[in-house]
């Protein structure tokens, strides 16, 4: 028909492109939500019991509620705090005013007063001296495919100073032995970041290759049985840290924070601290990783 518009044809491959993009976004959406879950649960529970409706009215009661009923950590506040407020604004799609937000803020503010100061430090592992989690690490080096597979694993991760959830994820292709270098896949922060090697590692790692035999694509931790007998897969990060703390005594933050801890000592600056740990801010790792050790005040007692 004469002078009728003719309807806007949508090609094939936009239509896919805008798929891709909505499902990319859905899955971080689902990341988000099932990391923040437990804490909305909370949530909802408290709201059911109060006979409250789902909204930043009610959040701020919850906030109130797990300071001065439950003395939660200061942590575990902000953490609930992140996670409903997720729920709220992303999944419900409610909005917040700058009451709420401001009010909110001040409820946080209860954590500077004397009656709960003391829930507010965030007591985090303790560092290590690294010759004595080197000497560790050592006691698996022998023949056996296994304490191979142990030591290599374990240097690596005192070395880069790694968190579990990039330890599990590297793969034998991130590494460059020959200039010492491995790329290191930041999940936390959505990004890849190149960390350095030592010798003695890189040494370790060469060994761990050939005996295993393992190929570019294999992840470099990946799976084994009691023998050493290597199973290319993806393990949890609830499994890396029971395999750190079964083979060293302790957790895997411990690694990360005694390695931080040492180049701290040897009069490293923050930025090239964080460059190697992967940090991007340098608030972080002064509040969290370098507070004075107990033993070095000893020292002037």
């Amino acid at each position: 028909m004469l002078g009728a518009e003719n309807p806007k044809i949508i090609r094939l491959n936009t239509l896919a492109t805008n798929q891709k993009v909505n499902a990319s976004i859905e899955a971080v959406l689902e990341q988000k939500k099932k990391m923040y879950q437990p804490d909305f649960d909370q949530f909802v529970r408290f709201c059911e019991e109060e006979g409250r409706e789902l909204n930043f009215d009610a959040l701020e009661k919850y906030l109130h509620h797990s300071i001065t009923e439950q003395r939660v950590k200061y942590s575990t506040f902000n953490r609930r705090a992140a996670g409903v407020q997720f729920f709220l604004k992303d999944v419900l799609g409610l909005k917040q005013t700058e009451d709420e937000k401001k009010r909110i803020q001040i409820i946080r503010q209860l954590y500077n007063t004397e009656e709960y100061l003391r829930l507010k430090p965030m007591r985090g592992v303790r560092a290590e001296k690294q010759d004595e989690v080197l000497a560790l690490i050592n006691k698996y080096d022998t023949s056996k495919r296994a304490d191979i597979r142990k030591r290599a694993i374990c240097f690596v991760n005192l070395i880069t100073a790694n968190r579990p959830s990039e330890m599990v994820r590297l793969k034998v292709s991130d590494f460059d032995l020959e200039n010492k270098t491995v790329w290191v896949m930041l999940k936390k922060q959505g990004d890849m970041k190149e960390k350095r090697l030592t010798l003695d590692c890189v040494l370790a790692v060469k060994k761990y290759i050939e005996t295993s035999g393992l190929a570019p694509d294999d992840y470099f931790v990946g799976a084994a049985d009691k023998w050493g007998n290597y199973k290319n897969r993806m393990i949890t990060e609830r499994s890396y840290n029971r395999l750190i703390h079964d083979w060293l005594g302790f957790a895997p933050y411990t690694l990360r924070k005694t390695q931080i801890t040492h180049m701290h000592r040897k009069k490293a600056d923050l930025a090239t601290i964080a460059k190697q740990s992967g940090h991007k801010s340098l608030q972080t790792i002064t509040q969290h990783y370098l507070e004075v050790d107990n033993a070095d005040v000893e020292e002037y007692l």
